[in-house]
């Protein structure tokens, strides 16, 4: 039985109120606002946001089902091994062919300390972040185009195949870079929100192996 609390949380929601909460880092971009103060306050806000959106779908996911929280399987310690390979792989093309060093060179060695630690949270929180609104817009789109009424059985038979939490990252995460980066870095985020969501449908969104995997190939 749904409690006032499941329908306020509801997926849809969720994922709006992801959405919103990254979209705050927004606030940094804008002129006449003192820039450490922005990152300061917009990290505040993703660290406290990504905490409360954590516990409300850890609440939700024994009846919603939203991830899996299963003990490491050899499959995914096999989905780590190729994220991890293939990761390196590209970073090491990045360097060698284009001269562009690995993010966590780029923003964790930069010689700045402040800086250094602000990005030792920033960037896990945002991949955090990046995969709650995955699992949340993925679940709401497999409840919103099930059918009714049907058994518990048939439930499952019902569930979409579709990329839904894949299609959401890339509008409401990737796309919005177009207007803090431009149109090409936009759409290079826009489409590499595909590739962080290969380890989250591989592993049958086992909620670890996600996060390990997209902080990898974040890293890198």
């Amino acid at each position: 039985m749904e409690t006032k609390n499941d329908i306020f949380f509801s997926p849809v929601k969720m994922t709006l109120i992801i959405w919103a909460v990254i979209s705050f880092d927004a606030i940094a971009a804008i002129p006449f606002i003192n820039q450490i103060a922005a990152m300061a306050l917009s990290l505040l806000v993703w660290l406290l946001g990504a905490a409360g959106i954590l516990r409300i779908i850890r609440k939700q996911n024994s009846q919603l089902c939203y991830y899996k929280n299963s003990p490491f399987s050899s499959a995914d310690y096999m989905t780590l091994f190729f994220v991890l390979t293939g990761g390196i792989s590209i970073a090491a093309g990045n360097y060698f062919y284009g001269g562009l060093s690995p993010l966590f060179v780029r923003e964790f060695l930069n010689g700045y300390l402040l800086y250094t630690i602000r990005n030792l949270l920033y960037y896990p929180v945002e991949v955090l972040l990046m995969l709650e609104l995955l699992i949340c817009a993925q679940k709401s789109g497999e409840l919103t185009t099930q059918t009714r009424h049907v058994s518990p059985a048939d439930l499952e038979k019902q569930k979409s195949q579709l990329p839904w939490g894949a299609f959401a990252l890339f509008v409401m995460w990737g796309l919005p870079h177009i207007f803090y980066h431009g149109p090409v870095d936009g759409m290079i985020s826009a489409l590499r929100a595909f590739i962080y969501c290969i380890p989250f449908y591989t592993s049958g969104k086992n909620i670890k192996t996600s996060y390990i995997s997209m902080l990898i190939l974040w890293l890198l």
